[in-house]
């Protein structure tokens, strides 16, 4: 589990986590996983434009670049971005197992930019008999997607592979969305996983995941902007391998991994000007587990990686480079789990980060989890601090970057409870948290006082609390089951007491599925997000509204046979005109049909 970087019972974890199963994430449509990130409490959803427009993913009100997120286990934020954090964008759901996330502050476990939280996106490992999966979908905007998946074991070696490609006309991303210049998006994705286990104690697991997207954009969020020739191309490749030494009768693990990711972009104007921007990130890690029996068990472990990242554009005159920069880091952890009195279950963790030629920072984190099995209750905490290096671009950027830079800070927790009733028809969860943010980096315009030169600088701090709920029920066993979430954000400037951007005060989603007709399911999905406002800024009179709105999805699917399903979307019902950036476009209603064949 990734709350506790090892295989832990999630009854036992004091941390607030939602798993998606790989079903649903299977179910949704092959292009996007924003609408299923959409329904998880504590997250929110920013897309500039519908597929293939940027789309940031952010935790309890921190920043994107506070996400931390993995594929594997393996860290995919973009060295070489402006704030080090991941584009949505550019993914596609392939095989998944599950997505899990991890909310609050997880320096302590996953060292920098976790101050939000952690997303973790794990694929599927197929293991005995051989099983296959192959589908295809088309619908509005010229759109056509499909996906195929095989895998099975021979003996103690399993092989997984998978692809996934994706093809839309699309819409205009700003001006008008149905008459404008419509921008086109193009995705390819693809997994390879294998593993061999001896059956006595000794494992190996090697996996790799690529994705690429070729996407056309508009030069900005109004509709003067709205010109052809804007062409943004991304790649994304990842990779690992690990191997798994038994000691002590079993009760020790050893595992080391070596790791690596690298995500290229290039964004083509028609002036001609070209930017392009190449990051990377590779290493090794020495992770330990000790059973120390009634004691708990002891996690500890050591990493070194290296971060490499360069930017240059060129223009029809010259080629300039904005950065090439590389820095070596070094982290040691360490966790103890631990059980009293067969209820509370505890963790206590640290970690000290270090750039070998700038700053280190130590971290840690607390969780609790009482369970009382009689009622089917769970209360749960956390608490815990983290921090997030300056990034390459915001240090050394030759025209914006500044080399004084300091690490952001934040410390936060969250209370919880978990409650089952009537016999596990009603589960449902309610999470208080808090977080405090300090010398946060913000680009500044020499135009201002105070700033010698335009480019970054540590000068704000912020806070968010709130509440997040979940529940699921079983409305009518067999025919008729309700999942819901929703949330409370207060995420405040402390240094202008105005709201962050783009973060709704109230936002929650409502899914209804009738499986009444044998064979059949049929589905409601509504997602509700509340006001907000585009911008940080100075002054209230400032401040860019963002309208509320809600979003209804219909999903129905029907098996023909034990093998093949006939499946359909009907998505945005009521054709609501809404944004989640200012000026950028979002589908209207659009349908989708599809059929899948597993065997």
């Amino acid at each position: 589990m990734t709350a506790y970087r090892s295989p832990t019972d999630i009854t036992k974890s004091g941390s607030a986590i939602t798993v998606i199963p790989g079903d649903k994430i299977n179910n949704a449509s092959p292009g996007s996983l924003v609408d299923v990130l959409r329904q998880v409490p504590g997250v929110t959803v920013t897309q500039s434009g519908g597929p293939g427009g940027t789309t940031e993913v952010s935790i309890r009100g921190a920043e994107a670049g506070h996400t931390l997120v993995m594929i594997d286990g393996v860290r995919v934020n973009d060295p070489a971005s402006a704030r080090n954090s991941f584009d949505f964008a550019v993914f596609s759901p392939t095989d998944i197992e599950r997505i899990e996330i991890l909310r609050g502050p997880q320096s302590a476990l996953y060292g920098s930019d976790a101050l939000g939280g952690v997303i973790n996106i794990i694929t599927r490992k197929r293991t005995g008999a051989m099983s296959m999966t192959v589908a295809a979908e088309g619908g509005s905007y010229n759109t056509f997607g499909g996906n195929a998946a095989a895998g099975g074991s021979i003996g103690p070696v399993s092989l997984s592979v998978s692809g996934t490609l994706f093809d839309t006309n699309g819409f205009s991303r700003v001006g008008d969305r149905d008459n404008g210049e419509a921008d086109g998006t193009k995705k390819f994705a693809g997994t390879a996983r294998t593993s061999y286990n001896s059956g006595e104690g000794q494992a190996f697991d090697f996996g790799v995941t690529a994705y690429h997207q070729k996407s056309e954009v508009d030069g900005g969020s109004a509709a003067k902007y709205d010109l052809p020739g804007y062409e943004r191309d991304r790649d994304v490749l990842t990779g690992f391998a690990r191997f798994n030494f038994e000691g002590y009768d079993g009760k020790l693990n050893n595992q080391f991994s070596f790791f690596g990711s690298q995500t290229t972009s290039a964004y083509i104007e028609p002036n001609p000007r070209s930017t392009d921007t190449d990051g990377s990130d590779v290493g090794l890690e020495y992770q330990g587990t000790l059973d120390m029996g009634q004691a708990g068990t002891l996690i500890w472990g050591a990493r070194a990686e290296q971060e490499a990242a360069t930017q240059s554009t060129t223009t029809s005159v010259a080629t300039a480079s904005s950065f090439d920069m590389e820095r070596t880091l070094l982290a040691v952890f360490a966790m103890q789990q631990f059980t009293l009195f067969d209820r509370l279950n505890l963790s206590l963790g640290g970690r000290y980060d270090e750039d070998v030629d700038g700053q280190g920072f130590l971290t840690g984190r607390a969780t609790a989890a009482y369970l009382i099995d009689e009622t089917g209750t769970k209360f749960r905490g956390s608490f815990g601090n983290a921090a997030k290096r300056p990034t390459m671009f915001q240090l050394f950027d030759g025209q914006y970057g500044n080399p004084d830079l300091v690490d952001e800070q934040s410390y936060g927790g969250d209370v919880g409870i978990d409650q089952e009733l009537f016999d596990g028809r009603l589960t449902f969860s309610a999470t208080g948290f808090y977080n405090n943010f300090t010398n946060l980096i913000e680009y500044q315009s020499k135009l201002l006082p105070d700033y010698p030169k335009s480019g970054y600088y540590n000068i704000k701090s912020a806070e968010t609390s709130g509440l997040e709920l979940s529940a699921d029920a079983i409305l009518w066993p067999s025919v008729l089951k309700a999942t819901g979430s929703y949330t409370y954000l207060h995420a405040v400037n402390l240094d202008t007491n105005l709201p962050l951007s783009r973060r709704p005060e109230n936002s929650g989603s409502l899914t209804l599925t009738y499986t009444g007709i044998e064979d059949f399911e049929f589905g409601v999905i509504a997602t509700y997000v509340g006001d907000r406002y585009n911008n940080d800024a100075k002054t209230a009179a400032a401040l860019v509204p963002l309208d509320a709105y809600t979003k209804v999805d219909l999903t129905a699917s029907y098996k023909l046979n034990p093998e093949t399903t006939l499946y359909a979307r009907l998505e945005n019902l009521t054709n609501v005109e809404y944004q989640d950036a200012f000026g950028y476009n979002n589908a209207g209603r659009s349908g989708y049909v599809g059929l899948r064949w597993t065997h």
